[in-house]
C-alpha cells in the first residue's frame, strides 16, 4: 500500500523514531558535560605555596649555633614557577654524578651563589653560576668561566675536594667554599663571619626545601 497523506503510519513511525533518537543523543551529551575531571591545579599550588625566602623555616633544619633563616638577607632566590626542566638540570646532574655529590646540593649552592644567573659577577671578582674566583678557575683548567657547563663542572669538582678535605662534613665544606679553606682550618669550624654563617644556613635552607619537595625542579 502506498501512503501519500499526512497520517501515513510508516511516516509517523519514522518521525517518532527520529525524535526519540535525537532526544537520547541530547541527553547523553548533557550527561557527559556534567562529568568533572580531578583538579590538578591544587597539587601544584600546594607545592609552590611555600616560598623559599624570608621567614620560611623548616623544622629540624638549623642547629642552635646557626643563624636563624629569618635573619638572612632578603636577597634570596625565589622561583617564579616550576619549569618542566631547569635550564641547567642536565649539566648539574652530569657534574654531580661525575664527582659523586648530591645534585640537589649543587643546585642549592647555585641558587645561593648566583640565583641561576650564568653572567653573575661579585664585587670580589667571583664569576658564573657557582661564583668561581679566576684563580680557582685557572687551577681547574676552565677556559670560559661564564660557560655554564664548565663553571658547574669546575665548581662541583672544587666542592668535592672540600668535602674530601673535611671528611664529608657538608657544613665545613660550604664554609670553605665561601670563606676559603684556610679560614675554616684557622677557626677549626665555621668562621665567625656573619656572611659565611648566613651563606651556610642559606644553602642548607635551599637544600632542605629541595629535599622536602617544597620546591621541585
Amino acid at each position: 500500500m502506498i501512503c501519500l497523506g499526512e497520517a501515513c503510519p510508516k511516516r509517523e513511525f519514522l518521525r517518532n523514531s527520529m525524535i526519540w533518537v535525537f532526544a537520547l543523543t541530547l541527553g547523553l551529551l548533557v550527561s557527559i558535560s556534567d562529568v568533572k575531571l580531578p583538579a590538578e591545579t591544587g597539587v601544584r599550588a600546594d607545592r609552590l605555596g611555600h616560598p623559599i625566602g624570608g621567614n620560611a623555616v623548616f623544622d629540624g633544619f638549623a642547629d642552635q649555633d646557626e643563624p636563624n633563616v629569618s635573619d638572612l638577607s632578603a636577597s634570596v632566590y625565589v622561583p617564579k614557577g616550576e619549569p618542566e626542566l631547569l635550564p641547567y638540570d642536565r649539566v648539574i646532574h652530569a657534574a654531580a654524578g661525575r664527582h659523586d655529590v648530591d645534585s640537589e646540593l649543587i643546585l642549592a649552592i647555585i641558587m645561593a651563589e648566583s640565583q641561576l644567573n650564568p653572567r653573575a659577577k661579585s664585587k670580589r671578582g667571583a664569576k658564573g653560576l657557582m661564583q668561581l674566583m679566576p684563580v680557582t678557575a685557572d687551577a681547574l683548567d676552565v677556559a670560559n668561566i661564564y660557560n655554564p657547563e664548565e663553571n658547574i663542572n669546575a665548581g662541583t669538582r672544587h666542592f668535592r675536594g672540600l668535602l674530601d678535605r673535611f671528611d664529608g662534613n657538608v657544613k665545613l665544606a660550604l664554609a670553605a667554599y665561601n670563606a676559603g679553606e684556610q679560614n675554616v682550618l684557622r677557626y677549626n669550624g665555621i668562621p665567625p663571619y656573619p656572611e659565611t654563617q648566613a651563606y651556610v644556613a642559606r644553602v642548607l635552607h635551599y637544600y632542605s626545601a629541595l629535599k622536602q619537595d617544597v620546591i621541585d625542579f
